[in-house]
């Protein structure tokens, strides 16, 4: 990952011309439209993404600096992720349908200039399920571990706000550890931290990096509520699928 952090520390001081933003533009979009095997073709040939033979993109605009796409990971239908430095989905990930994720990239210093380890980013782990309908904002990186479920409808990813003091918008990441559930209709902040095999309940805000796992997590701002007995067959599961 210290490779790829010092890629794009170079990126942000690369110049790339107009005529050429636009091509890689429209490669993209034209990727949206496209059977498969010729996503692939346009994503990893012409783009240079690494999207796995056995990997899905539905009809769908995915659009980042690197996108990197492991054995049988998915991308439903209208789905809109732009403007990202990096996608990178676990093997069996599945991101299904009417999401949202994007963020400010490097190239623009119009906010954030001076936040050196900014990495607009989504990271998800392994037979992680992301439903419908959430938002992501990917100004800074938003890593979700491995067999996470994020469920429900309508949930916030925020991972920048104004600094009042400073008068200055200000980014930092936020994680949602392994074997954890996040349920309808949440907000999670910049900053935050979920704990792994966590839940964080319905309707509730999550505004600070917490440590203590086997947690039920609710209310706003969310507190521990609820500790879960380590047995729990949802933390032991060897597939993201739940019958």
């Amino acid at each position: 990952m210290l490779g790829l952090t010092v890629e794009w520390r170079i990126r942000r001081h690369m110049r790339i011309t107009p005529i050429k933003t636009l091509a890689i533009f429209y490669l993209h979009l034209l990727a949206c439209i496209c059977p498969n095997v010729f996503k692939r073709f346009i994503y990893n040939r012409l783009l240079g993404h690494s999207i796995h033979k056995t990997a899905r993109i539905g009809f769908s605009f995915v659009h980042a600096g690197k996108i990197k796409m492991e054995a049988s990971a998915r991308i439903g239908n209208f789905n809109i992720i732009r403007n990202l430095e990096l996608l990178a989905m676990g093997e069996h990930s599945l991101i299904e349908k009417y999401n949202r994720a994007s963020g400010l990239p490097l190239s623009n210093t119009m906010h954030f200039w001076d936040e050196a380890d900014r990495l607009p980013a989504l990271i998800i782990g392994k037979h992680t399920a992301i439903t419908g309908k959430h938002v992501f904002d990917c100004n800074n990186t938003i890593s979700i571990g491995d067999y996470t479920t994020i469920a429900g409808q309508n949930s916030l990813f925020y991972t920048h706000g104004i600094n009042l003091e400073r008068n200055r918008q200000e980014s930092e990441k936020l994680s949602i550890g392994n074997y954890c559930m996040i349920a309808t209709r949440c907000v999670v902040v910049k900053g935050a931290k979920l704990p792994d095999c966590s839940v964080l309940a319905a309707n509730s805000t999550l505004h600070k990096a917490w440590e203590q796992t086997h947690t039920l997590y609710s209310g706003v701002p969310a507190q521990p509520a609820k500790q879960f007995n380590e047995t729990c067959k949802y933390f032991h599961r060897d597939s993201g699928y739940t019958h």
